[in-house]
């Protein structure tokens, strides 16, 4: 799919088939895609990345870091990024964060991803 205001988003997830699966939809849709295993490597992924990310979609429970951890330091570096929490265990976010259940609804994955990124950021990508 064309995307004229393609998006770059921070996929983190324990489990390599949800990776692969949200990676796949998302390309789709014309998004750039980045991927970590755990919280750390998206810490670092994002210190390393030079450009904009836009979005970052995080599994709440992980070992190593769990997904508040990973917004909260991602926020720190990168203020005003959006953050999408992911869990098939829990289903109300704290502090009003958007949650996206698990197991997923691709259609819905969609919709949440164009909520998420929203008119701020096609203002955002205009000003790149």
């Amino acid at each position: 799919m064309y995307n004229p205001n393609p998006h770059v988003i921070l996929i983190v997830d324990d489990e390599p088939e949800i990776l692969d699966l949200l990676q796949r939809v998302l390309e789709a849709e014309g998004h750039d895609v980045l991927l970590a295993g755990d919280g750390e490597e998206a810490l670092e992924i994002s210190r390393e990345y030079p450009g904009t990310i836009d979005a970052v979609l995080t599994d709440l429970s992980m070992p190593k870091l769990d997904g508040l951890e990973v917004k909260s330091r991602i926020l720190a570096e990168r203020p005003g990024i959006k953050v999408l929490l992911m869990s098939g265990y829990v289903f109300s976010a704290p502090n009003g964060t958007p949650l996206m259940s698990k197991p997923l609804d691709l259609v819905a994955v969609k919709q949440q991803i164009r909520d998420l990124l929203g008119e701020a950021t096609l203002k955002h990508h205009a000003a790149r």
